[in-house]
């Protein structure tokens, strides 16, 4: 059994339904590092580009009507955290469909998970950074403190996570790693990034999001420093 199989109660991976292209791409992926995943398959919302400003306008959410399908991302991630609270899931972890592995993935997760700190509430392998902040606290050898960083491509959470991500979209919905965002912001709870990171996003296949403008593509997250794509697959 692979060890994120045995870490968590649930690994879900979120891929469109109209992208079976990078859903191939992924089980490949998956099936290669011995993974055992849920597929969670939503359907792309083409009406959203229409009602973006109507959500806005409601007061309770927020989200740029330039990249409207952000919704379409919140929607799936709420889905599968609430649904694992719902079935008593304890430690749940979640990949999107343009994770990217480390060429040696297995045996660097065995070694960054022995550096784990054992409060965590969140991990993320792959947090996307403008900068580093006084607020980066390296924890152990391969994990700092989550601060001002960005992405859910692979990440885990507990129940305090989980619990607290559904309460702040159901207070205020928006883009889905805003959530995360804020939550590093509080104090409250033991977030951690990968260093360097296990994931990086694969920007070959084009972002349902983002189209082919995406920042992480333009401008490396700081995590990676010394890292370049020719380290993942």
């Amino acid at each position: 059994m692979h060890l994120l199989n045995k870490e968590f109660d649930r690994v879900v991976c979120i891929n469109l339904a109209e992208r079976k292209d990078k859903k191939e791409a992924m089980q490949k992926s998956f099936g290669r590092l011995g993974i055992d995943v849920e597929w969670f398959n939503p359907v792309r919302y083409e009406f959203l580009p229409n009602i973006v400003n109507s959500i806005n306008a409601s007061g309770k959410a927020q989200f740029n009507p330039k990249q409207p399908f952000e919704i379409g991302a919140s929607l799936s991630h709420y889905h599968v955290i609430k649904k694992a609270l719902i079935d008593g899931v304890k430690k749940l972890f979640v990949f999107e469909d343009d994770a990217k592995f480390h060429k040696d993935f297995n045996n660097k997760l065995d070694n960054y998970w022995g550096y784990v700190p054992v409060d965590w509430d969140m991990i993320s392998f792959y947090s996307f950074m403008y900068q580093l902040l006084p607020q980066n606290i390296r924890v152990s050898k391969r994990w700092m403190t989550s601060y001002k960083s960005w992405s859910l491509i692979a990440y885990g959470m507990n129940v305090k996570a989980m619990t607290e991500y559904i309460r702040k979209q159901d207070e205020y919905f928006g883009i889905a790693d805003m959530v995360t965002f804020q939550m590093q912001e509080t104090g409250k709870f033991n977030m951690y990034s990968a260093v360097p990171a296990l994931c990086i996003p694969e920007t070959d296949l084009k972002s349902d999001i983002r189209g082919m403008q995406m920042n992480y593509k333009n401008t490396p997250t700081v995590t990676n420093v010394g890292y370049s794509e020719e380290n993942y697959e």
